[in-house]
């Protein structure tokens, strides 16, 4: 059986990692991925537009998985197949370099907004990287409803 015939319980998840840091994209728009979050996107990465304006970059075996996951869902409806097509055809799929970046593509830059102050977040599995204005706008904004949660609203007993 070959990993791309397991499903997610049988298959150990990739784990890129957690924290939150803030590299700058260089004038060929390249991306240092933070050493700590490298050692789980070693075997090929592909970086994505996200929700809120933000790029994803998966481990590309997350990133399959993902597909595999939202294609069925695609004949549902016209969004849903807007969504999948968006997902998938923006895609890049590439290897950190030996600095340890990625390029992102023009168009990418431009959805998410990215200029040069750019905030890389570890959200386990994946990245999420965001304009750092953005990312600071949207902390601000959000910083009150994690503060107000509870967390047996979130089914979490401490």
């Amino acid at each position: 059986m070959t990993d791309t015939d397991l499903n997610d319980s049988e298959r150990e998840r990739a784990f890129v990692g957690y924290g939150t840091h803030r590299p700058k994209l260089d004038d060929k728009g390249r991306l240092t991925i933070p050493a700590r979050f490298r050692p789980g996107l070693s075997d090929g990465v592909v970086v994505c537009g996200w929700f809120t304006n933000t790029l994803s970059v998966f481990p590309e075996r997350e990133f399959d998985a993902l597909v595999r996951k939202v294609r069925p869902t695609a004949n549902l409806s016209e969004r849903h197949m807007a969504f999948f097509r968006l997902l998938v055809s923006g895609a890049e799929v590439q290897q950190l370099d030996s600095q340890g970046r990625v390029s992102i593509p023009v168009s990418q830059r431009n959805y998410a907004g990215l200029d040069k102050d750019c905030v890389v977040n570890g959200l386990g599995e994946r990245l999420e990287v965001w304009d750092a204005d953005a990312w600071d706008r949207y902390s601000a904004e959000n910083l009150p409803v994690f503060s107000e949660m509870e967390g047996t609203s979130l089914g979490i007993e401490f």
